[in-house]
């Protein structure tokens, strides 16, 4: 389905029972990802909760409109709320969508329950880790003989610093740089990952509009020791992109939050160990007196 908010035309879908509690879920990767990761993840919860899942403006199946940034995605967030009358929700934010829901527990806490973060930072200060650790597994990459691009260190700093040439630019970079997002590129399936990347939009722009003047200035230190709203930060032990060091920090920001780190994970507990991940997570919803549907 579509709705238009703050004039985009996103693309959304509602699964679970009409009166169910409401989770939002956000996904990462602006350009890059869509809801479908999300709708994988999450869509056990259904069983108690409805799930909202969504393309951010500029991904996947939603339109090309800008002004991306962070401000926007996270008005977007509250647009949709509004506009399916969800009422008081809960926020999982993964990676990048893991930004917005800082930003949105920051700016819209009136009508929020709880956030769920998963593998993110609350700023670009750990870029340089990610960077080293990305490089370190390069030449694993390059012993693998996984089928997939072979791709040079300039590459992923070039992708990295949102400097994408094509549409089909990032996607080359992006399939190249996959198997860093599991923890042994030999649990990595190429062709179950070809299949997906075929059948995602890739949109170059947004990424690099999002990598060029948002993440570089993205610092939200300052607000979150202000945030109230109950959070569960988590984040796989053998994460590259957002080390454990981010969830530390977000933890050590919010002393009430709950910090877990789930050890045989990469950049997506919630699909590499979704049992233990979901099960954390409706354990923090009971925590919080978040009351699902009976089953």
């Amino acid at each position: 389905m579509y709705a238009e908010i703050n004039g985009a035309e996103l693309y959304y879908e509602v699964h679970g029972e009409e009166n169910d509690q409401a989770i939002i879920a956000l996904h990462g990767g602006p350009g890059v990802s869509n809801h479908e990761k999300s709708l994988q993840a999450y869509k056990p919860l259904t069983d108690q909760y409805k799930l909202v899942v969504y393309d951010h403006r500029g991904c996947g199946k939603s339109e090309e409109q800008r002004p991306y940034s962070n401000e926007q995605f996270t008005d977007d967030v509250e647009g949709l709320r509004q506009h399916l009358d969800l009422g008081d929700i809960i926020v999982i934010g993964g990676s990048y969508g893991g930004f917005i829901a800082q930003e949105y527990a920051i700016r819209y806490p009136d009508h929020l329950l709880g956030v769920v973060l998963r593998d993110t930072a609350p700023s670009g200060e750990h870029d340089e880790i990610a960077r080293a650790n990305a490089k370190a597994r390069f030449p694993e990459l390059k012993e693998s003989d996984l089928d997939v691009p072979d791709i040079t260190e300039e590459d992923f700093d070039r992708i990295m610093d949102g400097n994408a040439r094509s549409d089909e630019d990032i996607k080359h970079v992006f399939h190249g740089m996959l198997p860093l997002y599991v923890p042994d590129a030999d649990d990595f399936d190429p062709e179950a990952a070809r299949n997906k990347l075929e059948e995602r939009n890739f949109t170059y722009e947004t990424h690099n509009t999002m990598f060029t003047e948002e993440h570089p200035n993205m610092d939200y230190t300052g607000d979150l020791p202000n945030v109230e709203v109950p959070l569960l930060v988590t984040v796989g032990r053998h994460d590259f992109i957002t080390p454990p060091e981010a969830s530390e920090e977000i933890h050590e920001l919010l002393p009430d939050s709950r910090l877990v780190i789930f050890e045989e994970s990469g950049h997506s507990p919630n699909i590499e160990q979704q049992e233990e991940f979901l099960a954390t997570v409706r354990e923090f919803f009971d925590e919080i007196g978040v009351t699902p549907t009976a089953t």
